[in-house]
């Protein structure tokens, strides 16, 4: 069991609530179908997903080492360029996190990239990672 369901179903409906372009925002898993050339748009990917063995909690729960992988695209916007469109969903993603799943860390530092196959498109990546125990729905930091 993982978050990833919880993750794109929440994030998804925060998008949904809104009333500008934004409202499209499309969140899905890596391999999921996605209409071509639909903007914007956040890849999750599962990262790592192992059981942890030397990790106890208070119950002694088994946990689970989990880490996300959040891929933002955009083109231009009415409000932004992609420069400043990817960052503002990346920091969509990081209210989310910080408000829904607290114990979640943050990995490195998130870069903007052009994408490759498109130069019209620019992306940034952000990870978080935690410890799940899937009897309890818990998350502890990692």
């Amino acid at each position: 069991m993982t978050l990833l369901p919880q993750l794109i179903e929440g994030l998804q409906e925060v998008f949904n609530e809104r009333t500008d372009t934004y409202k499209e925002t499309i969140v899905k898993e890596k391999y999921k179908a996605l209409p071509k050339g639909k903007y914007p748009r956040i890849i999750i990917e599962e990262a790592e997903n192992e059981e942890v063995e030397n990790r106890s909690t208070a119950a002694g729960e088994r946990t689970v080492a989990l880490t996300y992988t959040f891929t933002c695209y955009s083109r231009d916007m009415e409000e932004n360029d992609y420069v400043d469109s990817v960052k503002f969903l990346a920091n969509t993603i990081e209210e989310f996190i910080a408000d829904n799943y607290k114990p979640m860390t943050r990995l490195g530092d998130s870069v903007n990239i052009p994408f490759l196959s498109d130069r019209t498109v620019m992306t940034r990546v952000l990870r978080f990672s935690c410890v799940y125990d899937y009897e309890t729905n818990l998350i502890y930091k990692n």
